[in-house]
């Protein structure tokens, strides 16, 4: 689980900015918080702000650093890495970018993060504190000099002596390629932590159909029909039908379309998802059903959601982090807000998941669905670097905290929490 986050010169991010998923202490919903040990978590976080203010910048940072822990074996010697410094003033693009996260995994807080140019991670730590312990650190890195806390790290002895880490490479990933006990375990909760678009489904949109085809998510498939159920999509059932491609019609496709089929061409296999509809007589009776081909029958509304379902429920399943951006595009307002309430419902959220993602649907800032230290908001300043903060830690013009029975769409649309756009 994740609990905080902190990214500096990284895109539209100038300055340190930090975002946690720590509950604050007020009395809304108290039953939707993650309770681990003595740590209070939340299960979502929203982010609210005007076009360009870096909503989507920050979502693109968390994901970068996740990405670069999971690819960086992948990485040969003296091959660039994705920097992508603030880039409106004179001195941000010689700076390192900075990237540290905290999460929970296995009973143990992790701190760990980076600082990293084109060429090369300038610096590096990691830290670790079980609980009922205090912190210790368990490696920390100057350049190509790494320090190991051999009695807690010993893993990392052995690839700090013989030099196995290159300039551009992370020590964390490089010892985790060794078989580092912990290391490896921090490489595994990374694998939870997935982002998807919510304007095209590219990357994921293949997933709901494993879901239903594949008999190992059958649990997953069975609680996503019952979604659809509730949702009342318009359709009663959503099944996929795979069949094989005749080989004759394979030789003559296109070059372009030949190279999109994956594995044995000898047995490739056509994916029709399917929603089934009732069939009515003149009196309005039903009288059958009949399956019709999703993408010709459905909206795209619709369409979204299917494709969106199967990523959810894999994520409430495994209790690891979803991150959408756009979340609510193309889905009406109540579609949205029951995709909150899932991670919002303890009985449903049984596994400690969360959702973090950008909208611009004001009906979420509704505190009777979610909390105020749930509520982030975007702006940028007067030199366009993006900062972030929560409704709770909000103050108006007289030092006043936000109260929780204050109209929070109103006041957001009326700009008293800024992060909106100022039209002339």
């Amino acid at each position: 689980m994740l609990v905080n986050f902190t990214v500096k010169n990284c895109r539209s991010f100038k300055e340190e900015c930090s975002f946690s998923m720590e509950a604050a202490s007020i009395k809304e919903h108290k039953e939707s918080v993650i309770n681990r040990n003595k740590y209070k978590l939340l299960p979502v976080a929203v982010f609210y702000g005007a076009n360009s203010s870096g909503k989507s910048n920050f979502l693109t940072s968390l994901l970068r650093m996740r990405s670069m822990v999971i690819l960086d074996s992948q990485l040969n010697p003296g091959q660039s890495l994705p920097y992508d410094p603030f880039a409106l003033d004179e001195t941000s693009k010689t700076q390192p970018t900075f990237f540290e996260i905290q999460f929970i995994y296995k009973e143990t807080l992790y701190r760990y993060g980076f600082e990293y140019n084109k060429v090369e991670i300038v610096s590096e730590w990691l830290y670790e504190k079980k609980f009922g312990e205090k912190e210790y650190e368990l490696f920390i890195r100057s350049g190509i000099e790494i320090e190991v806390n051999e009695k807690r790290f010993l893993e990392g002895k052995l690839i700090k002596e013989n030099n196995l880490t290159s300039p551009n490479r992370l020590f964390l990933s490089v010892v985790a390629q060794f078989n580092g006990e912990k290391s490896k375990l921090i490489l595994e909760w990374f694998q939870y932590f997935n982002g998807l678009s919510g304007l095209n489904d590219k990357g994921y949109g293949n997933f709901t159909s494993e879901v239903f085809l594949n008999e190992q998510y059958s649990d997953i498939a069975n609680k996503v029909q019952e979604f659809f159920n509730d949702l009342q999509l318009g359709f009663s059932e959503f099944s996929v039908l795979e069949k094989n491609i005749p080989q004759n019609l394979i030789k003559t496709m296109p070059k372009e379309l030949k190279d999109l089929i994956k594995g044995d061409e000898d047995k490739v296999v056509m994916r029709d998802e399917l929603t089934t509809h009732n069939i009515y007589n003149q009196e309005n009776e039903k009288i059958g059903t009949e399956k019709f081909s999703k993408d010709k029958m459905e909206s795209e509304g619709t369409k979204k959601v299917i494709s969106l379902s199967g990523p959810i429920f894999a994520t409430l399943k495994s209790g690891g982090i979803l991150i959408v951006d756009e979340l609510d595009a193309k889905l009406h307002p109540l579609l949205t807000r029951n995709i909150v309430l899932l991670f919002m419902d303890p009985e449903k959220n049984t596994n400690g998941a969360q959702l973090i993602f950008a909208t611009h649907d004001t009906n979420l800032l509704d505190l009777a669905i979610i909390r105020r230290d749930q509520i982030w908001f975007a702006e940028k300043d007067n030199v366009e670097s993006t900062d972030i903060y929560s409704l709770v830690e909000f103050k108006d013009e007289e030092g006043k905290k936000v109260r929780n029975d204050c109209d929070i769409k109103c006041n957001y649309i009326k700009g008293r929490y800024g992060a909106i756009p100022f039209i002339k």
